[in-house]
Protein backbone atom coordinates (compact mmCIF):
# COMPACT_ATOMS: atom_id res chain seq x y z
CA UNK A 1 0.00 0.00 0.00
CA UNK A 2 1.14 3.70 -0.87
CA UNK A 3 2.70 5.74 1.65
CA UNK A 4 0.40 8.96 2.09
CA UNK A 5 2.56 12.51 2.27
CA UNK A 6 0.79 15.71 3.06
CA UNK A 7 1.80 18.23 0.69
CA UNK A 8 2.83 20.58 3.10
CA UNK A 9 5.65 17.85 3.88
CA UNK A 10 5.85 17.24 0.55
CA UNK A 11 6.48 21.00 -0.85
CA UNK A 12 9.59 23.02 0.86
CA UNK A 13 8.86 27.21 1.50
CA UNK A 14 7.50 28.81 -1.14
CA UNK A 15 9.99 31.06 -3.09
CA UNK A 16 9.36 34.55 -4.14
CA UNK A 17 9.99 33.87 -7.51
CA UNK A 18 7.25 30.51 -7.01
CA UNK A 19 4.64 33.40 -5.61
CA UNK A 20 4.65 35.96 -8.61
CA UNK A 21 4.31 33.20 -10.64
CA UNK A 22 1.23 31.87 -9.33
CA UNK A 23 -0.09 36.14 -8.82
CA UNK A 24 0.67 36.32 -12.33
CA UNK A 25 -1.28 33.36 -13.61
CA UNK A 26 -3.77 34.28 -11.52
CA UNK A 27 -3.94 37.86 -12.76
CA UNK A 28 -4.01 36.31 -16.92
CA UNK A 29 -6.63 34.19 -15.77
CA UNK A 30 -9.09 36.58 -14.56
CA UNK A 31 -8.23 39.03 -17.71
CA UNK A 32 -8.74 36.43 -19.85
CA UNK A 33 -12.05 35.16 -18.52
CA UNK A 34 -13.46 39.03 -18.99
CA UNK A 35 -12.36 41.09 -15.88
CA UNK A 36 -10.29 44.61 -16.42
CA UNK A 37 -7.01 44.61 -15.07
CA UNK A 38 -7.06 47.95 -13.05
CA UNK A 39 -10.11 46.36 -11.31
CA UNK A 40 -8.20 43.25 -10.56
CA UNK A 41 -5.09 45.20 -9.19
CA UNK A 42 -7.11 47.65 -7.23
CA UNK A 43 -9.03 44.52 -5.43
CA UNK A 44 -5.60 42.50 -5.10
CA UNK A 45 -3.91 45.46 -3.42
CA UNK A 46 -6.59 46.21 -1.24
CA UNK A 47 -6.51 43.10 -0.07
CA UNK A 48 -2.72 42.40 0.57
CA UNK A 49 -2.49 45.99 2.27
CA UNK A 50 -6.04 44.86 4.73
CA UNK A 51 -4.08 41.32 5.08
CA UNK A 52 -0.97 43.35 6.49
CA UNK A 53 -3.27 45.91 8.30
CA UNK A 54 -5.03 42.49 10.00
CA UNK A 55 -1.48 40.91 11.05
CA UNK A 56 -0.17 44.10 12.55
CA UNK A 57 -3.54 44.59 14.10
CA UNK A 58 -4.43 48.30 12.76
CA UNK A 59 -7.94 47.41 11.92
CA UNK A 60 -8.43 51.39 11.11
CA UNK A 61 -5.94 51.49 8.32
CA UNK A 62 -7.44 48.27 6.63
CA UNK A 63 -11.04 49.64 6.43
CA UNK A 64 -9.86 53.19 5.49
CA UNK A 65 -7.70 51.92 2.50
CA UNK A 66 -10.96 49.35 1.56
CA UNK A 67 -12.92 52.75 1.31
CA UNK A 68 -10.76 54.58 -0.70
CA UNK A 69 -10.28 51.76 -3.35
CA UNK A 70 -13.45 50.60 -3.25
CA UNK A 71 -13.98 54.16 -5.03
CA UNK A 72 -12.41 52.69 -7.89
CA UNK A 73 -13.18 49.31 -8.50
CA UNK A 74 -15.56 49.57 -11.02
CA UNK A 75 -13.54 52.41 -13.22
CA UNK A 76 -12.93 51.63 -16.62
CA UNK A 77 -9.62 51.41 -18.54
CA UNK A 78 -9.53 53.89 -21.13
CA UNK A 79 -6.92 52.26 -23.93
Amino acid sequence: MPKIVEIKDKQGKPTLHELIHRLNSMFESMVYRGEDKLNITLATISFCIAQLSDELGDKDVAQIVDQVLTQYLDKKVNK
